[in-house]
């Protein structure tokens, strides 16, 4: 067990050196941060710990996640039967702590009464299928990922290994509840997402840092695994890097056109829309 406190203020760390204590648990790691990393940055450093383990599987947590006492059972099980699975998630239940807390509407898979289901293919950095808390990655899957994920990319790690994941077809759900999410409305999680009132800046950013970036750590895993998505999924590298380009132009009738030119490479309306908005943004 690998805890990483990223400058928590409250008693985390004295609550977790007294249980590790108590309990005399000699395989419990508690790990504190010199300065504050964000979560995101936090995640992707655990996977790095979690390396001179030589660990089969990955599972993620927060502190106000609670797993089901069979949840590691049940998904390895299934891992072990299905060597082609590299990522297993899992469905979920949820306590809302106060009013103002958001259900996070969990994508309904064709199949979900099946034992899992297989995730769909998205091309892009998108919204995942099921919360990380509910993860288990094959420790193989992760090294991959690691291998192209920068220190300066800063990506939601459960969306990042689950659209890969996706893109490679070795992505599943299995379609039962494994554990229960506390949700509050000030938790540190979620996706800022790009709305009408940023300014073309932080469109920018944003396309620069998490669209593109996307791009180049997915194509690295598909060229290291052979697969034959590469290709394909290089056209939408170049995708994204000239999305980028043409937004920093500051060239509406150009922005629109692009849109327009590479109109399937979007899988989503809302982000045609976004494009077209920003074009008339300076």
């Amino acid at each position: 067990m690998l805890i990483r406190d990223d400058g928590s203020t409250d008693g985390t760390i004295q609550f977790v050196e007294n249980y590790i204590q108590n309990n005399q648990l000699k395989n419990w790691y508690l790990i504190q941060n010199s300065v504050n990393q964000g979560w995101k940055k936090n995640f992707r450093q655990l996977l790095i710990d979690a390396q001179k383990f030589e660990p089969d599987y990955i599972f993620f947590a927060d502190q106000d996640d609670i797993w089901y006492a069979d949840k590691i059972e049940k998904q390895v099980k299934i891992l072990n039967q299905r060597k082609d699975i590299d990522l297993l998630s899992g469905d979920l239940d949820f306590k809302f702590e106060d009013s103002k807390a958001t259900d996070p509407h969990l994508y309904e898979f064709l199949d979900k009464d099946a034992e899992i289901s297989k995730y769909p293919m998205t091309r892009i950095f998108k919204a995942g299928f099921r919360q990380g808390m509910t993860l288990a990655i094959r420790n193989t899957f992760v090294k991959d990922v690691l291998d192209f994920w920068k220190e300066d990319y800063v990506l939601t790690h459960d969306m990042l290994f689950e659209c890969i994941g996706s893109i490679l077809g070795t992505a599943y759900n299995y379609n039962n509840p494994v554990a229960l999410q506390r949700r509050y409305s000030a938790s540190a999680s979620g996706n800022k997402f790009i709305g009408i009132h940023d300014s073309k800046e932080r469109h920018c950013q944003d396309l620069s840092e998490i669209v593109v970036v996307f791009q180049k750590i997915a194509v690295g895993v598909l060229e290291k695994r052979n697969s034959e998505m590469l290709s394909s999924q290089e056209e939408y590298l170049k995708w994204a890097e000239e999305r980028y380009t043409v937004a920093k132009s500051n060239r509406t009738v150009k922005n629109i056109i692009f849109v327009f030119s590479h109109w399937k490479y979007y899988q989503q309306m809302s982000s045609r829309l976004r494009d077209i908005w920003f074009a008339f943004k300076k």
